[in-house]
This record gives C-alpha cells, sequence and structure tokens, in this order.
C-alpha cells in the first residue's frame, strides 16, 4: 500500500473512533432533557470518555510499541463500538458514565497508534501536514456526527442515535483489521530494542518536555470545554434549537478541521518543520475567539457564525502540531511511548475542564467567566511554550535546512 492510502486508512479509524465515543457532546442537549441532567453532570460525560482514556493512555502507548499499529488500533476502535452501543441501553447517569469511562480505553490507542503510523510511513518533512490530515479525523468525526446525531436524535430519540455511532466504530475496527499493514523496510529489517517503560524519565527529566506536556494539558482544558458546552450555550445564550445548535458545534468543528489540515502546511513550508510557532499562534487566535463569545447575547446572532468557527480553529487546530512535536521528540523508537504520556496529560485537562466550566455557569447563570478563563488558558500557553530550548534532534541535512524545534 502507499502511504496516502495508509493516512486516508488511519484518518478515517480516527474519524469513526471519535464520532462514537464523542457522540455525547452533540448529543448533550437530548441527554439534558431526557435524563434531568444539570450543566455540571453534563459537564461529566465527556471527562468519563477521558478518565478511561487517562488511565489507559500510558499502556496504549506501550501497547502500541510492542503489538504494533494494527491490533492497537482495530482492538481499539473494536472496544469503543462495542461499550458505546453498550451505552446506548443505560437507564441513568451513572451506568451511561460506567459505560463511557470503558470506552476511554479504547479512545486511549486512537492517538498513539495513528501517530506511530504517520511516523513509520513519512519521512521528517512531510510528517507536519500527514500528522494535521491525520489529526482532522478526530474533528472531522465530530464534525458529522454534529450533523448527522442531532436530527437522528430527534427522529428516533438519542438512543438509537448513540447506537448508530457505535456500530460505524466496530465497522471501522473491521476495516483496520484487515486492510493495514506496516511499511515494508519495517517488517524486512532487523526491528530495535522495544522501548521500556522505564525509559521515560531521560525525557521526564527534561523542563522543555514538561513544558510541552503541560501546555498540552491546559490547551485540552479549552478544547474538551467547547465541545462539552458550546452546543447548550448556543440554545440557551441565543435561543436556538437543539439541532441548530448541533449545527453551530458542527461549525466550531470544521474551523478546527481546516486549522489543522493549514497548520501542518505551514509548520513544514513557513516554519522549516517546527511545530511551536503555530501551536502559539493557534493559542493567540482562540484566546481572542472566547472573549468574544463572553460577551454572550451583546454578540450580534449574525457574527455569531464566524466567532464561531474562529473559536473551533483554536480549541482544535493545535493538536496536530502537538503530536507531531511529542512524536518527533521521541522519534520512530519512542513515538508511541511519548504519545501516550501527553495523551494522559491531554485528556487530565478534560477531566478539569468540562466540569469546572459548567459549575461556574450554574453558579453564576453567566457563561461570560468561564469563556474568560478560558481566554487566560490560550495566553498563558503563548507565552510559556517558546521559552524552551530546541527539543527535536532532526536528521543533519534535515536540521541544517529547518533548524532545530
Amino acid at each position: 500500500m502507499s502511504r496516502w492510502a495508509i493516512l486516508v486508512l488511519i484518518t478515517v479509524a480516527h474519524a469513526l473512533g471519535a464520532l462514537a465515543v464523542l457522540s455525547v457532546a452533540p448529543l448533550s442537549p437530548f441527554l439534558l432533557d431526557a435524563l434531568h441532567l444539570s450543566r455540571a453532570e453534563v459537564g461529566l460525560l465527556l471527562p468519563a470518555v477521558y478518565l478511561g482514556g487517562v488511565l489507559m493512555s500510558l499502556p496504549a502507548g506501550w501497547l502500541t510499541d510492542r503489538l504494533g499499529v494494527r491490533v492497537t488500533l482495530g482492538g481499539g476502535q473494536a472496544l469503543i463500538g462495542t461499550l458505546v452501543l453498550t451505552a446506548a441501553l443505560a437507564g441513568g447517569l451513572a451506568t451511561l458514565l460506567g459505560c463511557l469511562v470503558l470506552a476511554g480505553f479504547g479512545f486511549s490507542v486512537l492517538n498513539p497508534s495513528t501517530g506511530k503510523a504517520v511516523v513509520e510511513w513519512f519521512p521528517p518533512r512531510g510528517r507536519g501536514l500527514a500528522m494535521g490530515i491525520k489529526q482532522t479525523g478526530l474533528t472531522l468525526g465530530g464534525l458529522v456526527g454534529a450533523l448527522t446525531l442531532p436530527p437522528l436524535a430527534l427522529a428516533t430519540g438519542w438512543r438509537v442515535a448513540l447506537a448508530a455511532g457505535g456500530g460505524l466504530a466496530l465497522a471501522s475496527a473491521a476495516a483496520t483489521l484487515i486492510v493495514y499493514r506496516s511499511p515494508r523496510v519495517t517488517t524486512t529489517s532487523v526491528s530495535p530494542a522495544r522501548p521500556q517503560i522505564a525509559e521515560l524519565g531521560m525525557f521526564l527529566r527534561r523542563p522543555g518536555v514538561i513544558v510541552v506536556f503541560v501546555s498540552g494539558l491546559v490547551l485540552s482544558i479549552a478544547q474538551s470545554s467547547v465541545l462539552a458546552h458550546l452546543a447548550i450555550y448556543a440554545r440557551e445564550t441565543f435561543a436556538l434549537s437543539s439541532v441548530a445548535a448541533g449545527q453551530m458545534l458542527a461549525l466550531a468543528q470544521a474551523g478546527g478541521t481546516g486549522a489543522r489540515l493549514a497548520w501542518g502546511a505551514i509548520s513544514d513550508r513557513f516554519f522549516g518543520g517546527r511545530r511551536r510557532p503555530g501551536v502559539v499562534l493557534n493559542a493567540l487566535i482562540a484566546a481572542g475567539a472566547y472573549v468574544l463569545l463572553a460577551l454572550g447575547d451583546r454578540l450580534p446572532v449574525a457574527g455569531l457564525v464566524p466567532v464561531v468557527i474562529v473559536a473551533g480553529i483554536g480549541a482544535f487546530g493545535w493538536v496536530g502540531l502537538y503530536f507531531a512535536l511529542v512524536a518527533e521528540i521521541g522519534g520512530a523508537r519512542y513515538a508511541g511511548l511519548l504519545t501516550g504520556v501527553a495523551v494522559a496529560f491531554a485528556w487530565s485537562g478534560v477531566l478539569i475542564g468540562p466540569p469546572i466550566f459548567g459549575l461556574l455557569v450554574d453558579r453564576t447563570g453567566s457563561y461570560a467567566w468561564p469563556w474568560l478563563g478560558l481566554a487566560a488558558v490560550g495566553l498563558g500557553v503563548a507565552a510559556t511554550l517558546p521559552r524552551p530550548a530546541p527539543l527535536v534532534q532532526r536528521e543533519p541535512a534535515y536540521a541544517e535546512r529547518s533548524g532545530h524545534e
């Protein structure tokens, strides 16, 4: 298979896995009403998924390096599909949350396995774009889910909509297990010694690597808060229907999808393969959009659409660059393991963001303070991430052309 066919396969796998496990986001207005939830309880749905992801993220990275992309990616998707189908039968919040936590175990393998596939199949000069394309899987899955699941739920109920997402994940799991193959060079050459979890110490002793991991954590606080609360914010602030509110979330996902593609190409072409400048600029864009969303109904309804698109760029656009940077810090041998650690940090932010965002809305009766808090997060990353010394050791010829990360 060609590297581009593999890229399509892993992008679709990422998209359908994400669509299934994150389907509670566009369905949140229906779940709010059907299960009689508070906004703070709605804020627990995504963290439940990511709690499972955090618990499994380091083993997921290790398993990716030990077992390879095909087994871990296909198995993870199968677990997602099975648990999301089970969640569709849930009779209450506790059962639903339990299923989402277990589905998060499968979700944890999507980033390390697809990231390792990119590192295996693509040379350094093309990895930024390839990683950006691959990372659009999450936002494309979210976009399709936000456009299709609310109308399906309106017509048939939220359980059918949730089950549809689970079925798509199972179908994608089968396709991955049947189709994916490692590049021929890695199967015919002598395999290097398998990485050990204890070897993480040499990375964790570098302050710059810790700054990268913490940046992923706080940016994920913002990303997950947008994902969890934007649809309800749009419905309650601008009196939109649940379907129209889901469309606002879809627009944000569309902005994020375009941004992931654009930042990957920009980092390869204009930043000499460096990833951090794009993450910093994206954080500044996010901060500006969140300040505008804090205006609430003082923002004209006609202005909501462009602001939501820009907010999506800010919330979702950084991820491809971030995981490209992490994978390149680890290199081919440690890409899966280090990505697993990065996922643990980033997804820990998801455990914090949505519940606090929802609690602030419940306590203050306003969305202004939560949005301003997210703006502060973006400004903090923009101020700190550029400071560490170069983190990526590139091949000599490539480093001579591009400089260091």
